[in-house]
């Protein structure tokens, strides 16, 4: 214990030394080589940026606050509705935690400026990758709060600490450009031979290296932020897709789905969206609208209801009451009590809860393809076929639910036989997908554009809460209740305010954002000025 005592002590007196005679060293190598034990690199502080919890894979804490709202708010999870009205209140604000997850790729970014330009060749694949993780972060923080830090933000050893707010118009633009010039240098772009070259798929913990990946993420997120911008930049949006769509290069396919699963299980049941379905089980009871939507008549079942849901105690799929308040006999019916025999139905807890290896949807070929099928729909001249489309992403997203949850094999507590099922057969899924597709061609194209919305809730539903509320605030504006399906008293949330720090601490440029700090002021790309009431 000693020998401790006294490693700690020499620590604590190296870094009261370095703190009062080290005034003419930067601030820059005070935080990264204090004591002088580490030597930071371009490829540590892409790896750092890359496994940071909250990017690609959403953490408990921040799904723990999230889900009691959004569950309730976008309707993909039921819950004992009391009938009150509800406040706006949302305990997670990725306001702050978007920009620390940032700073270690603005550290590679300082680094790459620094170089010589060979060395910028053979360090480009981290330059890139720096490039597209922080637009995946702006793009998410911008669709949270609408305006916010972009063009100034991370200049702090630049001594701007008070950047000012880009409104969302040009967020988005930058993002588009910045994701345009990396799929460019990646287009026709190898790994060469040097050594940050050969160390590049080491520290690639998301894609593992692989180039082609990094080009298919690319782009599959450009038609992603560019279908945002139907209601307030058509052309812009028609333009991008356009751009994608002749390189063929984007999720076209199950196997080109991008997705990430924690290698660590321990780590991915403690930290990740697993506990937080665990600690707001009570949210997760089945929705009356996903459970309408999987059963559209007597005849035809969506096969993903067995695998996004569990039978309750009588053996049935039932989904709560969606309008409170309840009787006092049904509120007494409502239990958890026996997680072998609950009423309603929970979400699968083999498919979801308690599967260490569910993995993190970052987009998949089911997602772009219903991007594709709206495309098809608004501009005819782009040649897709929407039906076909709309097919083959129910379809995918079939195959993709019963896949996670057959590889799930782990014996936990309270597991009912009945939550691992044996997928249909080819024939039972084609049935039911041609079904889906008959009734799409006999819709007109308003119904058609709220049909590929449900299939985005169906597939969404709790595992991606950010993209499925965006894509409902877009179409509010065209399909108004269409896309609401949400309990009557709960509100609908348009945005997040910001961090009281930035009053505090920004306050000539939060002036400028100031009025619409607030939930209800819509954002931007919904192409709205009134919030829905």
């Amino acid at each position: 214990m000693k020998k401790y005592i006294t490693i700690l002590s020499k620590l604590f007196f190296s870094s009261v030394l370095l703190t009062t005679i080290s005034c003419q060293k930067t601030l820059e190598e005070k935080f990264l080589d204090p004591d002088g034990f580490t030597q930071p690199t371009v490829q540590g502080f892409m790896a750092d940026g890359l496994q940071r919890l909250g990017t690609f894979r959403t953490d408990y804490g921040a799904l723990y606050h999230t889900f009691p709202v959004f569950n309730r708010m976008l309707g993909t999870g039921g819950f004992s509705n009391d009938g009150v009205t509800n406040t706006f209140s949302w305990g997670h604000n990725p306001f702050e935690s978007s920009f620390d997850r940032m700073r270690s790729l603005n550290e590679l970014d300082l680094r790459y400026d620094a170089m010589s330009d060979q060395d910028k060749q053979t360090y480009l694949p981290y330059k890139v990758v720096s490039d597209v993780v922080k637009s995946y972060i702006f793009y998410k923080l911008t669709e949270t709060h609408n305006s916010i830090p972009y063009s100034e933000a991370l200049q702090g050893k630049g001594n701007n600490f008070f950047p000012k707010f880009d409104k969302q118009e040009d967020v988005y633009a930058g993002v588009l450009n910045k994701l345009e010039d990396a799929y460019n240098k990646f287009s026709n772009y190898t790994l060469g031979t040097s050594s940050p070259e050969k160390d590049f798929p080491s520290f690639d913990i998301l894609l593992k290296g692989d180039i082609g990946k990094w080009k298919i993420l690319i782009n599959s997120l450009r038609l992603r932020i560019a279908l945002r911008h139907t209601n307030t930049n058509p052309q812009l949006a028609k333009a991008v897709i356009q751009k994608v769509l002749t390189t063929s290069v984007y999720a076209n396919s199950a196997e080109n789905s991008i997705q990430y699963s924690d290698k660590n299980t321990d780590r991915a049941m403690e930290y990740l969206i697993n506990r937080a379905m665990q600690e707001q089980r009570s949210s997760f009871f089945a929705p009356a609208e996903m459970i309408a939507l999987l059963t559209p008549d007597n005849t035809h079942t969506d096969p993903r209801l067995y695998v996004l849901f569990q039978p309750d105690l009588f053996g049935k799929y039932s989904a709560i009451q969606k309008e409170g308040p309840y009787s006092k006999e049904y509120s007494a019916s409502i239990t958890t009590t026996d997680l072998t025999k609950t009423y309603p139905s929970l979400y699968n807890r083999t498919t979801f809860e308690q599967n260490p290896g569910l993995p993190s949807q970052i987009i998949t070929s089911t997602e772009v393809k219903l991007i594709l099928s709206e495309a098809a729909l608004r501009w005819p001249d782009l040649n897709l076929n929407a039906t076909t489309l709309f097919k083959e992403a129910i379809k995918e997203s079939i195959d993709k639910y019963y896949l996670i949850n057959k590889t799930n094999t782990t014996a936990y507590a309270g597991k009912i036989t009945e939550s691992q099922v044996i997928a249909p057969t080819a024939q039972a899924i084609t049935n039911y997908v041609d079904y889906m597709g008959s009734k799409f061609v006999q819709a007109s194209d308003l119904e058609k554009k709220g049909m590929i919305y449900d299939q985005k809730f169906i597939d969404f539903n709790v595992v991606n809460p950010f993209d499925l509320w965006s894509e409902t605030r877009r179409l509010i504006k065209e399909l108004g209740a269409r896309v609401i399906k949400k309990p009557t008293n709960i509100r609908f949330m348009e945005r997040t305010i910001y961090p009281t720090s930035e009053s505090t601490n920004n306050s000539k440029n939060f002036i400028e954002v100031a009025k619409d700090n607030n939930y209800t002021s819509p954002v931007w790309f919904s192409g709205r000025t009134e919030a829905y009431k």
